[in-house]
């Protein structure tokens, strides 16, 4: 079941019911899961789940199988953090949930597994409010292990140091990235950056190097650090959008793949001694909220040299081959996007080697 893509959505009705205020507007959600089929070296992808549901703001599969199961977890527009499991017919069913901080939206989630096995499986969350909860797995319950206030406002996004996952990262809309050590309690972070300009919504580590952190920002600017000295970064560049989404090449770590909001999607190269664009995708029509690599198994993403696109929407399914070439000795890696107000989903390829292209 490793050919499975999720999607999911929030959205709010153009018309509020009568005994709603503007701001108390209810935000509506769906979950989308597609199969991607690449054994005919023609992709294609089609829906076999959809689930009407809260808004959710941030979805991850955990990178093992929890009990069996393929499993991953969401958060949502009332302030929930829900567990589901890919179930032995295909079906998809919620397993747990926990509250997070009342009248919140839950903003971001990450496991702490995602360069390996994990003993005891944690998701770190955050809120509207301001507020970090970190959640361990127990069985079929969702045990609260801590909750704190991170932010003077939103925090926007969290992650663990998955070199480390005792250390937690977090931004915010107050333009603050801090760190915190789980070990000797979250009264102060360990370190408290103000290095980006305005709200810090997007971290991630490094999957193969151990002190090495991504983060990015409404100031337009992607940051990379050593998690050894957090006094300044060691590598930046200007993306022209808010860097909403970083994700590292989770195999190799070779690149990072951005949602650049209202300037597209990036991939950047950062094998030398500053990173640069090798990649900037702008076939989206709307703000560039999600992206994420595959981890489908290279021999299985053999398309005979073709780059692909393939789009999805709520109503219909479209894809769209391409006629530039890629000499077949170079990696294809496959990328998926999702932009905000069309609600799309967009698969495309990138090579490993743009200058082979013909």
């Amino acid at each position: 079941m490793n050919n499975k893509i999720i999607e999911a959505k929030f959205s709010i009705p153009n018309k509020l019911e009568s005994t709603e205020s503007a701001g108390e507007q209810t935000r509506v959600g769906c979950l989308y899961m597609y199969s991607l089929d690449t054994q005919s070296g023609v992709p294609t992808l089609q829906q076999c789940t959809r689930l009407d549901m809260p808004g959710v703001l941030d979805i991850k599969w955990s990178c093992e199988p929890v009990q069996g199961h393929p499993t991953f977890a969401l958060v949502n527009s009332i302030g929930e953090l829900q567990l589901y499991k890919l179930g032995s017919n295909k079906a998809v069913s919620i397993e747990t949930k926990a509250e997070l901080s009342p009248h919140s939206l839950g903003l971001s989630l990450e496991w702490n597994n995602l360069t390996g096995h994990s003993e005891d499986l944690q998701i770190v969350s955050s809120d509207s409010s301001g507020h970090v909860h970190v959640h361990q797995l127990g069985g079929a319950s969702l045990d609260t292990i801590d909750t704190w206030k991170a932010h003077d406002y939103e925090a926007w996004i969290s992650a663990f140091n998955q070199a480390n996952t005792q250390l937690v990262f977090t931004g915010g809309d107050d333009c603050r990235l801090k760190g915190w050590d789980l070990r000797a309690g979250t009264a102060s972070p360990v370190f408290n950056s103000k290095r980006h300009t305005m709200g810090v919504c997007s971290i991630q580590s490094n999957p193969i190097e151990p002190h090495m952190l991504a983060t990015g920002s409404y100031d337009e600017h992607l940051l990379v650090w050593d998690t050894r000295q957090m006094k300044s970064p060691t590598q930046e560049v200007d993306l022209g959008g808010g860097v909403w989404r970083v994700k590292w090449e989770p195999n190799t770590a070779r690149y990072i793949l951005t949602a650049t909001m209202y300037n597209g999607f990036h991939v950047l190269d950062m094998t030398g001694e500053s990173c640069s664009i090798a990649s900037h995708y702008s076939e989206h029509q709307s703000i560039g909220y999600g992206a994420d690599w595959c981890r489908l198994p290279s021999k299985m993403m053999d398309f005979h040299g073709k780059q692909f696109t393939a789009s999805a929407s709520t109503e219909e399914l479209q894809l769209e081959c391409s006629n530039t070439r890629v000499k077949r000795e170079h990696c294809q890696n496959v990328i998926s996007t999702c932009s905000f107000y069309d609600h799309l989903l967009k698969l495309w390829t990138f090579s490993d080697c743009t200058e082979n292209t013909e």
